[in-house]
């Protein structure tokens, strides 16, 4: 790919971003999006056809983008526990410090609308096939231990995404309305970053 094309699918994807986590999908217009990054509405139909595959594509390289982060996450010596604590601990790294809009993105455009939250497992299991089912694994040992309740993986993983994503949602929130300070936000975290894994753990007791 050419320079001049590389700088326009950028110019159009960081764009496309944007504008879907300020409006949402469902109020996010191509053209809008074409404006934004000063190209012809006829260019991004060109690239990507449609706002569905420009959102999918925008969706995929968030998935890629985090693949480092969770490598070393399931080393053989982790309890069951300690994975979940240490993708709470990847997850923070990813979302809040670089995006902090991106939680309420995902509670609000992924987990309530079933299209796009089936294309994120999709896309989350194409990506992460070896990662996934060794944390499969580990929930279904912890099944037959009897440490944690009967719960189909599908249902677990969106568990752990919807609490951690309302707590971040509302403290992005209040962020926005009260004007408040980075340290009250850093220690709000925190909080919640605690609260959440008891949460979790207790919804997983039998």
């Amino acid at each position: 790919m050419k320079d001049n094309e590389q700088n326009t699918e950028k110019a159009i994807l960081e764009a496309a971003e944007a504008e879907f986590l300020e409006k949402g999908y469902a109020n996010t217009k191509m053209l809008s999006i074409a404006r934004r990054a000063g190209v012809a509405h006829s260019m991004l139909h060109y690239y990507y056809r449609n706002k569905e595959n420009l959102f999918q594509t925008i969706i995929t390289r968030k998935v890629q983008a985090m693949l480092p982060a969770y490598h070393e996450l399931f080393h053989p010596d982790l309890s069951f526990e300690q994975m979940l604590r240490s993708l709470r601990d990847a997850r923070d790294r990813f979302f809040w410090s670089q995006n902090p809009q991106m939680p309420y993105f995902m509670l609000t455009e992924i987990i309530s609308n079933r299209k796009n939250r089936a294309m994120l497992l999709d896309t989350l299991e194409k990506a992460l096939p070896q990662q996934l089912a060794r944390m499969k694994e580990m929930l279904e040992a912890e099944i037959a231990r009897g440490r944690i309740r009967t719960i189909a993986f599908t249902d677990f993983m969106m568990l752990l995404i919807t609490i951690d994503a309302s707590s971040l949602s509302a403290i992005s929130i209040c962020r926005d309305v009260h004007q408040l300070e980075p340290c009250i936000l850093e220690r709000l975290q925190m909080s919640y970053r605690e609260h959440n894994m008891q949460l979790i753990l207790e919804a997983l007791r039998p």
